[in-house]
């Protein structure tokens, strides 16, 4: 297989999800965040980082496209103070499923992920606690097969 053309629907993909972030963003807010604040303004500043980022990204060449923590990919970090390790998947808010671990890109966790690399250490910060992860997988759908995938060395 060619490895461009192995990238063409993760390319795809993100520009449409690039077209959806841009132009339905006010939507968006107003729906998960209705009140202004301070949360919401932290949220927008996310989706404006993020579709910055996306764009940059899609003019990118495709062999540099599997480091990077996206939307509707997996992650796979370790706890630095354990060792224990815990995989995520980062999706849309109407897609999220924290018991199995499909967590929205908006949560304190997966906030802090996105746009992150394999191998990049990670302050955590939640309302409960703080701590270091390190990112050591990266990949691209459901089961982590895809050829659109990066370990940490």
């Amino acid at each position: 297989m060619n490895h461009r053309s192995g990238f063409q629907p993760l390319k795809d993909t993100y520009t449409k999800q690039l077209i959806a972030l841009r132009d339905e963003k006010d939507q968006f807010l107003a729906a998960y965040f209705p009140d202004y604040g301070s949360r919401r303004t932290q949220v927008e500043k996310l989706l404006i980082s993020y579709t910055r980022m996306l764009e940059g990204l899609i003019e990118r060449p495709s062999h540099e496209w599997g480091d990077i923590v996206l939307i509707g990919c997996g992650v796979t970090v370790t706890y630095m103070d354990d060792g224990m390790s815990e995989s995520f998947t980062i999706v849309f808010p109407e897609e999220a499923q924290p018991d199995i671990n499909r967590i929205s890109f908006y949560s304190p966790i997966a906030e802090q992920l996105l746009m992150r690399s394999c191998g990049d250490l990670v302050s955590m910060n939640t309302s409960m606690d703080t701590y270091q992860v390190r990112i050591d997988r990266i990949w691209y759908g459901e089961d982590g097969t895809e050829e659109a995938r990066r370990a940490a060395p």
